[in-house]
């Protein structure tokens, strides 16, 4: 007889998920936040981070802007400008932005422009529903956000030092920027409604504080509102993505190699290295998953089968749970990812309602970093898997994330402080990062290629403005190079 062990996957999700009564899974518990969906963007982000620091969002909910934007909308909605002048909650500041002597022409045009503004991506729906605009940056404009259930603005809050989190809560105030006064006849101010508790959080890693750090340097730069604020997301998105693969290590910190997306000649070489880094910060992820798992309130319930037959998969049997519980997330996975579709994300789970029923956070980190582009490639055609890369845009965040405003740094120095506070290597210091890269596992490192990645970085950086080459063959880094 097999001594075999069969685990239902729904019991399992019931454990790394959500637990009973809605307490925080395993994935939670280490992280603060539920990496439970593959579609986050950067926008939903930002919404979320802005109505944590700001205490919500206005009671209207952002119905207004989203009515506005649709003149051309089904009349079940209401929209058209002669049900909007009758609105019972609208009519009053529809009038005020679009007068009756303006004539229906230029009204419905001036509509028409504010949808494209700030629908470009179309995150805004119809009023009532969860709306979100990478465009609209202030605190009138703001609509519930559907993602805040996530809790990624909470814990980006949390590692925020205060003068970041006035700052931010400062540029959602602000009304001098292009669009909010683009939009300015459109704000309707209202008392502040926070939908969603707030939660305890887990003590702040060595990694969260120094992410936090990192953020309120890079508020603290001087930028002007739109600029800051896209800085911000993909700082904050990249700094989500290395607090998942960092879990499993000390202090939090990952260990991950980086290219420059500009991949010619022997930096090619290096994106074998770079996929293996990336996993490895998963199998750490997973190995602190599952050391976690024997002591969830809710471990003991992975043995727990309904009668309902739902989808299973085998493990080992008489071992007691802290011996099998690597082999269950492996097996777990494995059925999870045995698609070879285009995308980790669009893998099958398996059949019937059981497809999705285990957001594995690798596909949180796949959708988040191919939306930001700081994981390529965007699809997974070629079967080489993903890597961190690093765009200009990132290495300016990086750059004004470590040298605080109106000082340099020399190059090497600051990818060692970048090395050591958020767990990236690029090659800027080869042997070392060579040395640190083989003993986390990433075998057969080129220190020739990783000085030739380096490299190719700086030649990004020097061009976004944010560093120089000296006359000594080196180069230093600061936000006032240009």
């Amino acid at each position: 007889m097999s001594n075999r062990r069969k685990v239902e996957y729904a019991s399992l999700q019931r454990v790394l998920m959500t637990a009973e009564g809605d307490k925080p899974g395993v994935f939670e518990e280490l992280l603060g936040f539920r990496p439970s969906t593959a579609s986050f963007k950067g926008v939903h982000l930002m919404n979320d981070l802005a109505q944590t620091v700001l205490g919500g969002a206005p009671a209207h909910g952002g119905n207004f802007l989203c009515k506005v934007i649709r003149p051309d909308a089904d009349a079940a909605e209401r929209t058209g400008e002669a049900a909007m002048r009758k609105d019972k909650e609208f009519s009053a500041p529809f009038g005020r932005a679009f007068p009756k002597e303006l004539g229906p022409k230029r009204v419905r045009a001036l509509r028409c422009a504010a949808q494209l503004v700030t629908n470009f991506d179309g995150g805004l729906y119809k009023a009532g529903d969860s709306m979100a605009s990478g465009l609209v940056t202030h605190r009138s404009l703001l609509g519930f956000e559907g993602f805040r259930r996530l809790k990624i603005g909470q814990y980006l809050a949390q590692t925020l030092a205060e003068d970041g989190r006035a700052r931010l809560r400062s540029l959602f105030v602000e009304d001098g920027d292009p669009i909010t006064r683009a939009l300015r006849p459109l704000l309707l101010d209202a008392p502040l409604v926070d939908k969603v508790a707030r939660a305890d959080l887990p003590a702040p890693a060595a990694f969260d504080l120094a992410l936090g750090r990192g953020l309120s340097t890079l508020l603290g730069q001087g930028l002007s509102k739109p600029v800051a604020l896209r800085l911000l997301a993909l700082a904050a998105s990249l700094g989500v993505i290395l607090k998942v693969i960092g879990v499993g290590r000390e202090g939090g910190r990952p260990l991950v190699l980086a290219l420059s997306p500009e991949q010619e000649g022997p930096v090619m070489l290096l994106r074998e290295e770079a996929v293996i880094s990336l996993e490895r910060g998963f199998e750490e992820f997973y190995g602190a998953v599952a050391a976690r798992l024997p002591a969830h309130p809710e471990g003991p319930g992975i043995w727990q089968r309904s009668k309902s037959g739902g989808l299973e998969f085998e493990v080992t049997g008489g071992l007691p749970l802290e011996e099998v519980a690597v082999e269950i997330l492996n097996a777990a996975r494995k059925l999870a990812f045995k698609s070879k579709g285009d995308d980790a994300q669009d893998a099958a789970d398996g059949a019937g309602q059981t497809e999705r029923a285990i957001y594995w956070p690798e596909r949180f980190v796949y959708g988040l970093g191919r939306r930001t582009g700081c994981v390529l490639p965007r699809g997974n055609k070629a079967g080489w898997g993903k890597r961190l890369a690093l765009t200009p845009e990132h290495v300016e965040a990086l750059v004004l994330m470590v040298v605080p405003r109106g000082e340099t740094m020399l190059w090497k120095d600051f990818w060692r402080v970048v090395r050591d506070r958020f767990g990236v290597v690029v090659g800027a210091n080869a042997s070392a990062d060579a040395r640190e890269l083989r003993q986390s596992g990433v075998p057969h490192l080129n220190v020739q290629h990783l000085a030739a990645n380096a490299d190719a970085l700086l030649a990004q950086a020097v061009r976004r403005g944010v560093a120089r080459r000296l006359p000594d063959s080196g180069a230093e880094v600061g936000g006032t190079l240009s």
